[in-house]
């Protein structure tokens, strides 16, 4: 498979130079005959090339290939690196108050590995503030986008077209796409898992109150999916609605008339998302009488503060941080390995997978292990 195509074989020795030791920098090792694949270069001038740059100093000579120099104190290597980064990253996600600084630590974490800067946008949730950042962001020459997109990525809107043209690697951090390269958290997989962990406790109806958002309809599918997969009843109530106020906690009225419609069909589990608005539910039924997991057993999604709630939230935890991460890593990798347009032929879409805490909001308190 060839990498580096622009330039290949006729590519001047400074050039081929840098490469080599990039590809030492990011991987920690080359070989020949692999170097050679992935270049389209001869294994000769690959020989050559390792050769004048161990007289300089720059790597060592193994059998087969190539090692970076080891530094000779420790820190050395770092301190060089962190003058001189391999890249410079932008990602840009929609709010850095919920959710997303998980994301965002994770990146940092595989940035300051892989010795690339990373730069850092917030869209506020508009697609126009989005755009600005996108622009501002390749004005500045960045080396690749990590975009957890607030608006529309369909063919024709502004951000897609934007994105299109670029000549950088472009990776969607918790979004998919059919045209970019993408990591996110099997939000699927996370709503099985809740559903699957209520009906082994018994319950036959699970409600679904969810916040319309990019995780929604992953949710509302795999309910759906589920609810026939294990037979259970299919009157249970189902609500999407639009929060009043991000992070609030204030759709008291939708969560009055969910829980209306919980008690009516007799349904006494649920998996809401996201989790301010599950501790909501919570307050309102032991506002009602209900207790909270005997008569109402809930399970919330996100896992941001599920933990702290008057009974603590059993929840679906997305791998927030190893989903930034990993999408560091597929962008160094991408850069690493090819050129080229964003819109490849060879698309990566990798899914991580939420985990199921349970806590007493579905389980009591003496039985949880």
């Amino acid at each position: 498979m060839n990498i580096w195509t622009p330039e290949r074989v006729g590519m001047l020795s400074g050039e081929r130079h840098e490469k080599i030791l990039r590809e030492l920098e990011m991987r920690g090792s080359l070989t020949v005959n692999g170097f050679a694949e992935k270049t389209g270069l001869s294994t000769m001038t690959i020989r050559r090339d390792l050769t004048q740059l161990a007289a300089q100093g720059l790597l060592r000579r193994v059998h087969g290939g190539a090692v970076p120099v080891p530094s000779e104190r420790p820190g050395d290597t770092v301190h060089r690196r962190s003058r001189q980064p391999l890249a410079t990253l932008g990602l840009i996600v929609p709010t850095t108050g919920y959710y997303f600084p998980e994301v965002i630590r994770g990146a940092e974490s595989a940035a300051r590995e892989l010795n690339a800067r990373l730069i850092l946008g917030v869209s506020n949730y508009s697609a126009e503030d989005e755009h600005r950042q996108l622009q501002r962001m390749v004005a500045n020459s960045v080396d690749g986008i990590l975009l957890a997109t607030a608006g529309s990525l369909e063919p024709g809107s502004p951000t897609f077209e934007l994105l299109s043209w670029l000549r950088i690697p472009v990776v969607l951090v918790e979004r998919s796409s059919r045209v970019f390269e993408s990591v996110m958290s099997d939000h699927s997989y996370g709503a099985e898992l809740a559903l699957e962990h209520l009906a082994s406790l018994g319950h036959r109806r699970i409600g679904l109150a969810i916040a319309t958002s990019p995780t929604a309809p992953w949710l509302r599918e795999s309910h759906e999916r589920m609810v026939a997969k294990l037979g259970l009843e299919t009157d249970a109530p189902i609500m999407e609605y639009v929060r009043s106020v991000v992070g609030a906690g204030n759709n008291q009225k939708e969560f009055a008339k969910f829980l209306r419609d919980c008690r009516r069909t007799e349904t006494h589990a649920a998996l809401v998302l996201p989790d301010e608005e599950a501790i909501t539910l919570i307050n309102l039924a032991e506002e009602s009488g209900l207790d909270v997991p005997e008569d109402l057993a809930i399970v919330a999604y996100d896992d941001e503060v599920a933990d702290l709630a008057p009974v603590p939230l059993t929840s679906i935890a997305p791998p927030k941080r190893d989903v930034g991460h990993a999408a560091v890593a597929m962008c160094m990798e991408r850069l690493a390995g090819k050129t080229g347009s964003a819109v490849s032929p060879a698309l990566r879409r990798v899914s991580l997978a939420p985990k199921l805490i349970i806590r007493e909001s579905t389980v009591p308190g003496e039985d949880v292990e």
